[in-house]
């Protein structure tokens, strides 16, 4: 398995997935996930509306996949807690929770894998930001340099 740095993630076989496709097929991430978003949201012409594109992913030494967001448009994707304190007064330094990983993984619960051929779900009532900010994978990228995994990069990813 080859890791790969696509569209800011850094992600096994670049993204290519040979599950759920026909013998002889591979299923691709759109080339721009978040436009993908955007188009998807403007279609559908609702205005306190979010969409999330999903796909499974997997964690650094733990097993299973769950649902990492690929791309979004409607909503803040992260929510910035530094400057906040908490249950005990003590400022946040690093926080910020990615409501779009935890939406997709949420998601990921109903849609299922392997063969459920679940293709959207629609989330209710959630703490979320509505806005018309046209994000894009910086959004949620950090150089490799300030991760907490970054020691584990190759060199070329730490540019």
């Amino acid at each position: 398995m080859a890791m790969t740095l696509k569209n800011k993630m850094f992600i096994p076989n670049a993204g290519i997935d040979f599950s759920n496709a026909p013998d002889g097929k591979i299923v691709l991430w759109p080339r721009d996930p978040f436009a993908s978003a955007r188009l998807l949201r403007s279609a559908l012409r609702l205005k306190r509306f979010g969409v999330l594109i999903v796909d499974s992913g997997l964690r650094p030494l733990r097993r299973g996949t769950s649902g990492v967001a690929i791309g979004w448009a409607g909503f803040e994707g992260i929510k910035d807690l530094r400057g906040s304190e908490d249950l005990f007064g003590k400022k946040m330094k690093y926080s910020q929770v990615s409501l779009a990983d935890n939406l997709a993984s949420a998601g990921e619960l109903v849609m299922g894998s392997s063969d459920a051929s679940v293709p959207f779900v629609i989330a209710r009532d959630v703490d979320v930001r509505f806005t018309t900010k046209k994000f894009s994978a910086k959004d949620y990228w950090m150089p490799a340099k300030k991760c907490l995994f970054g020691g584990s990069f190759p060199a070329r990813f730490l540019r």
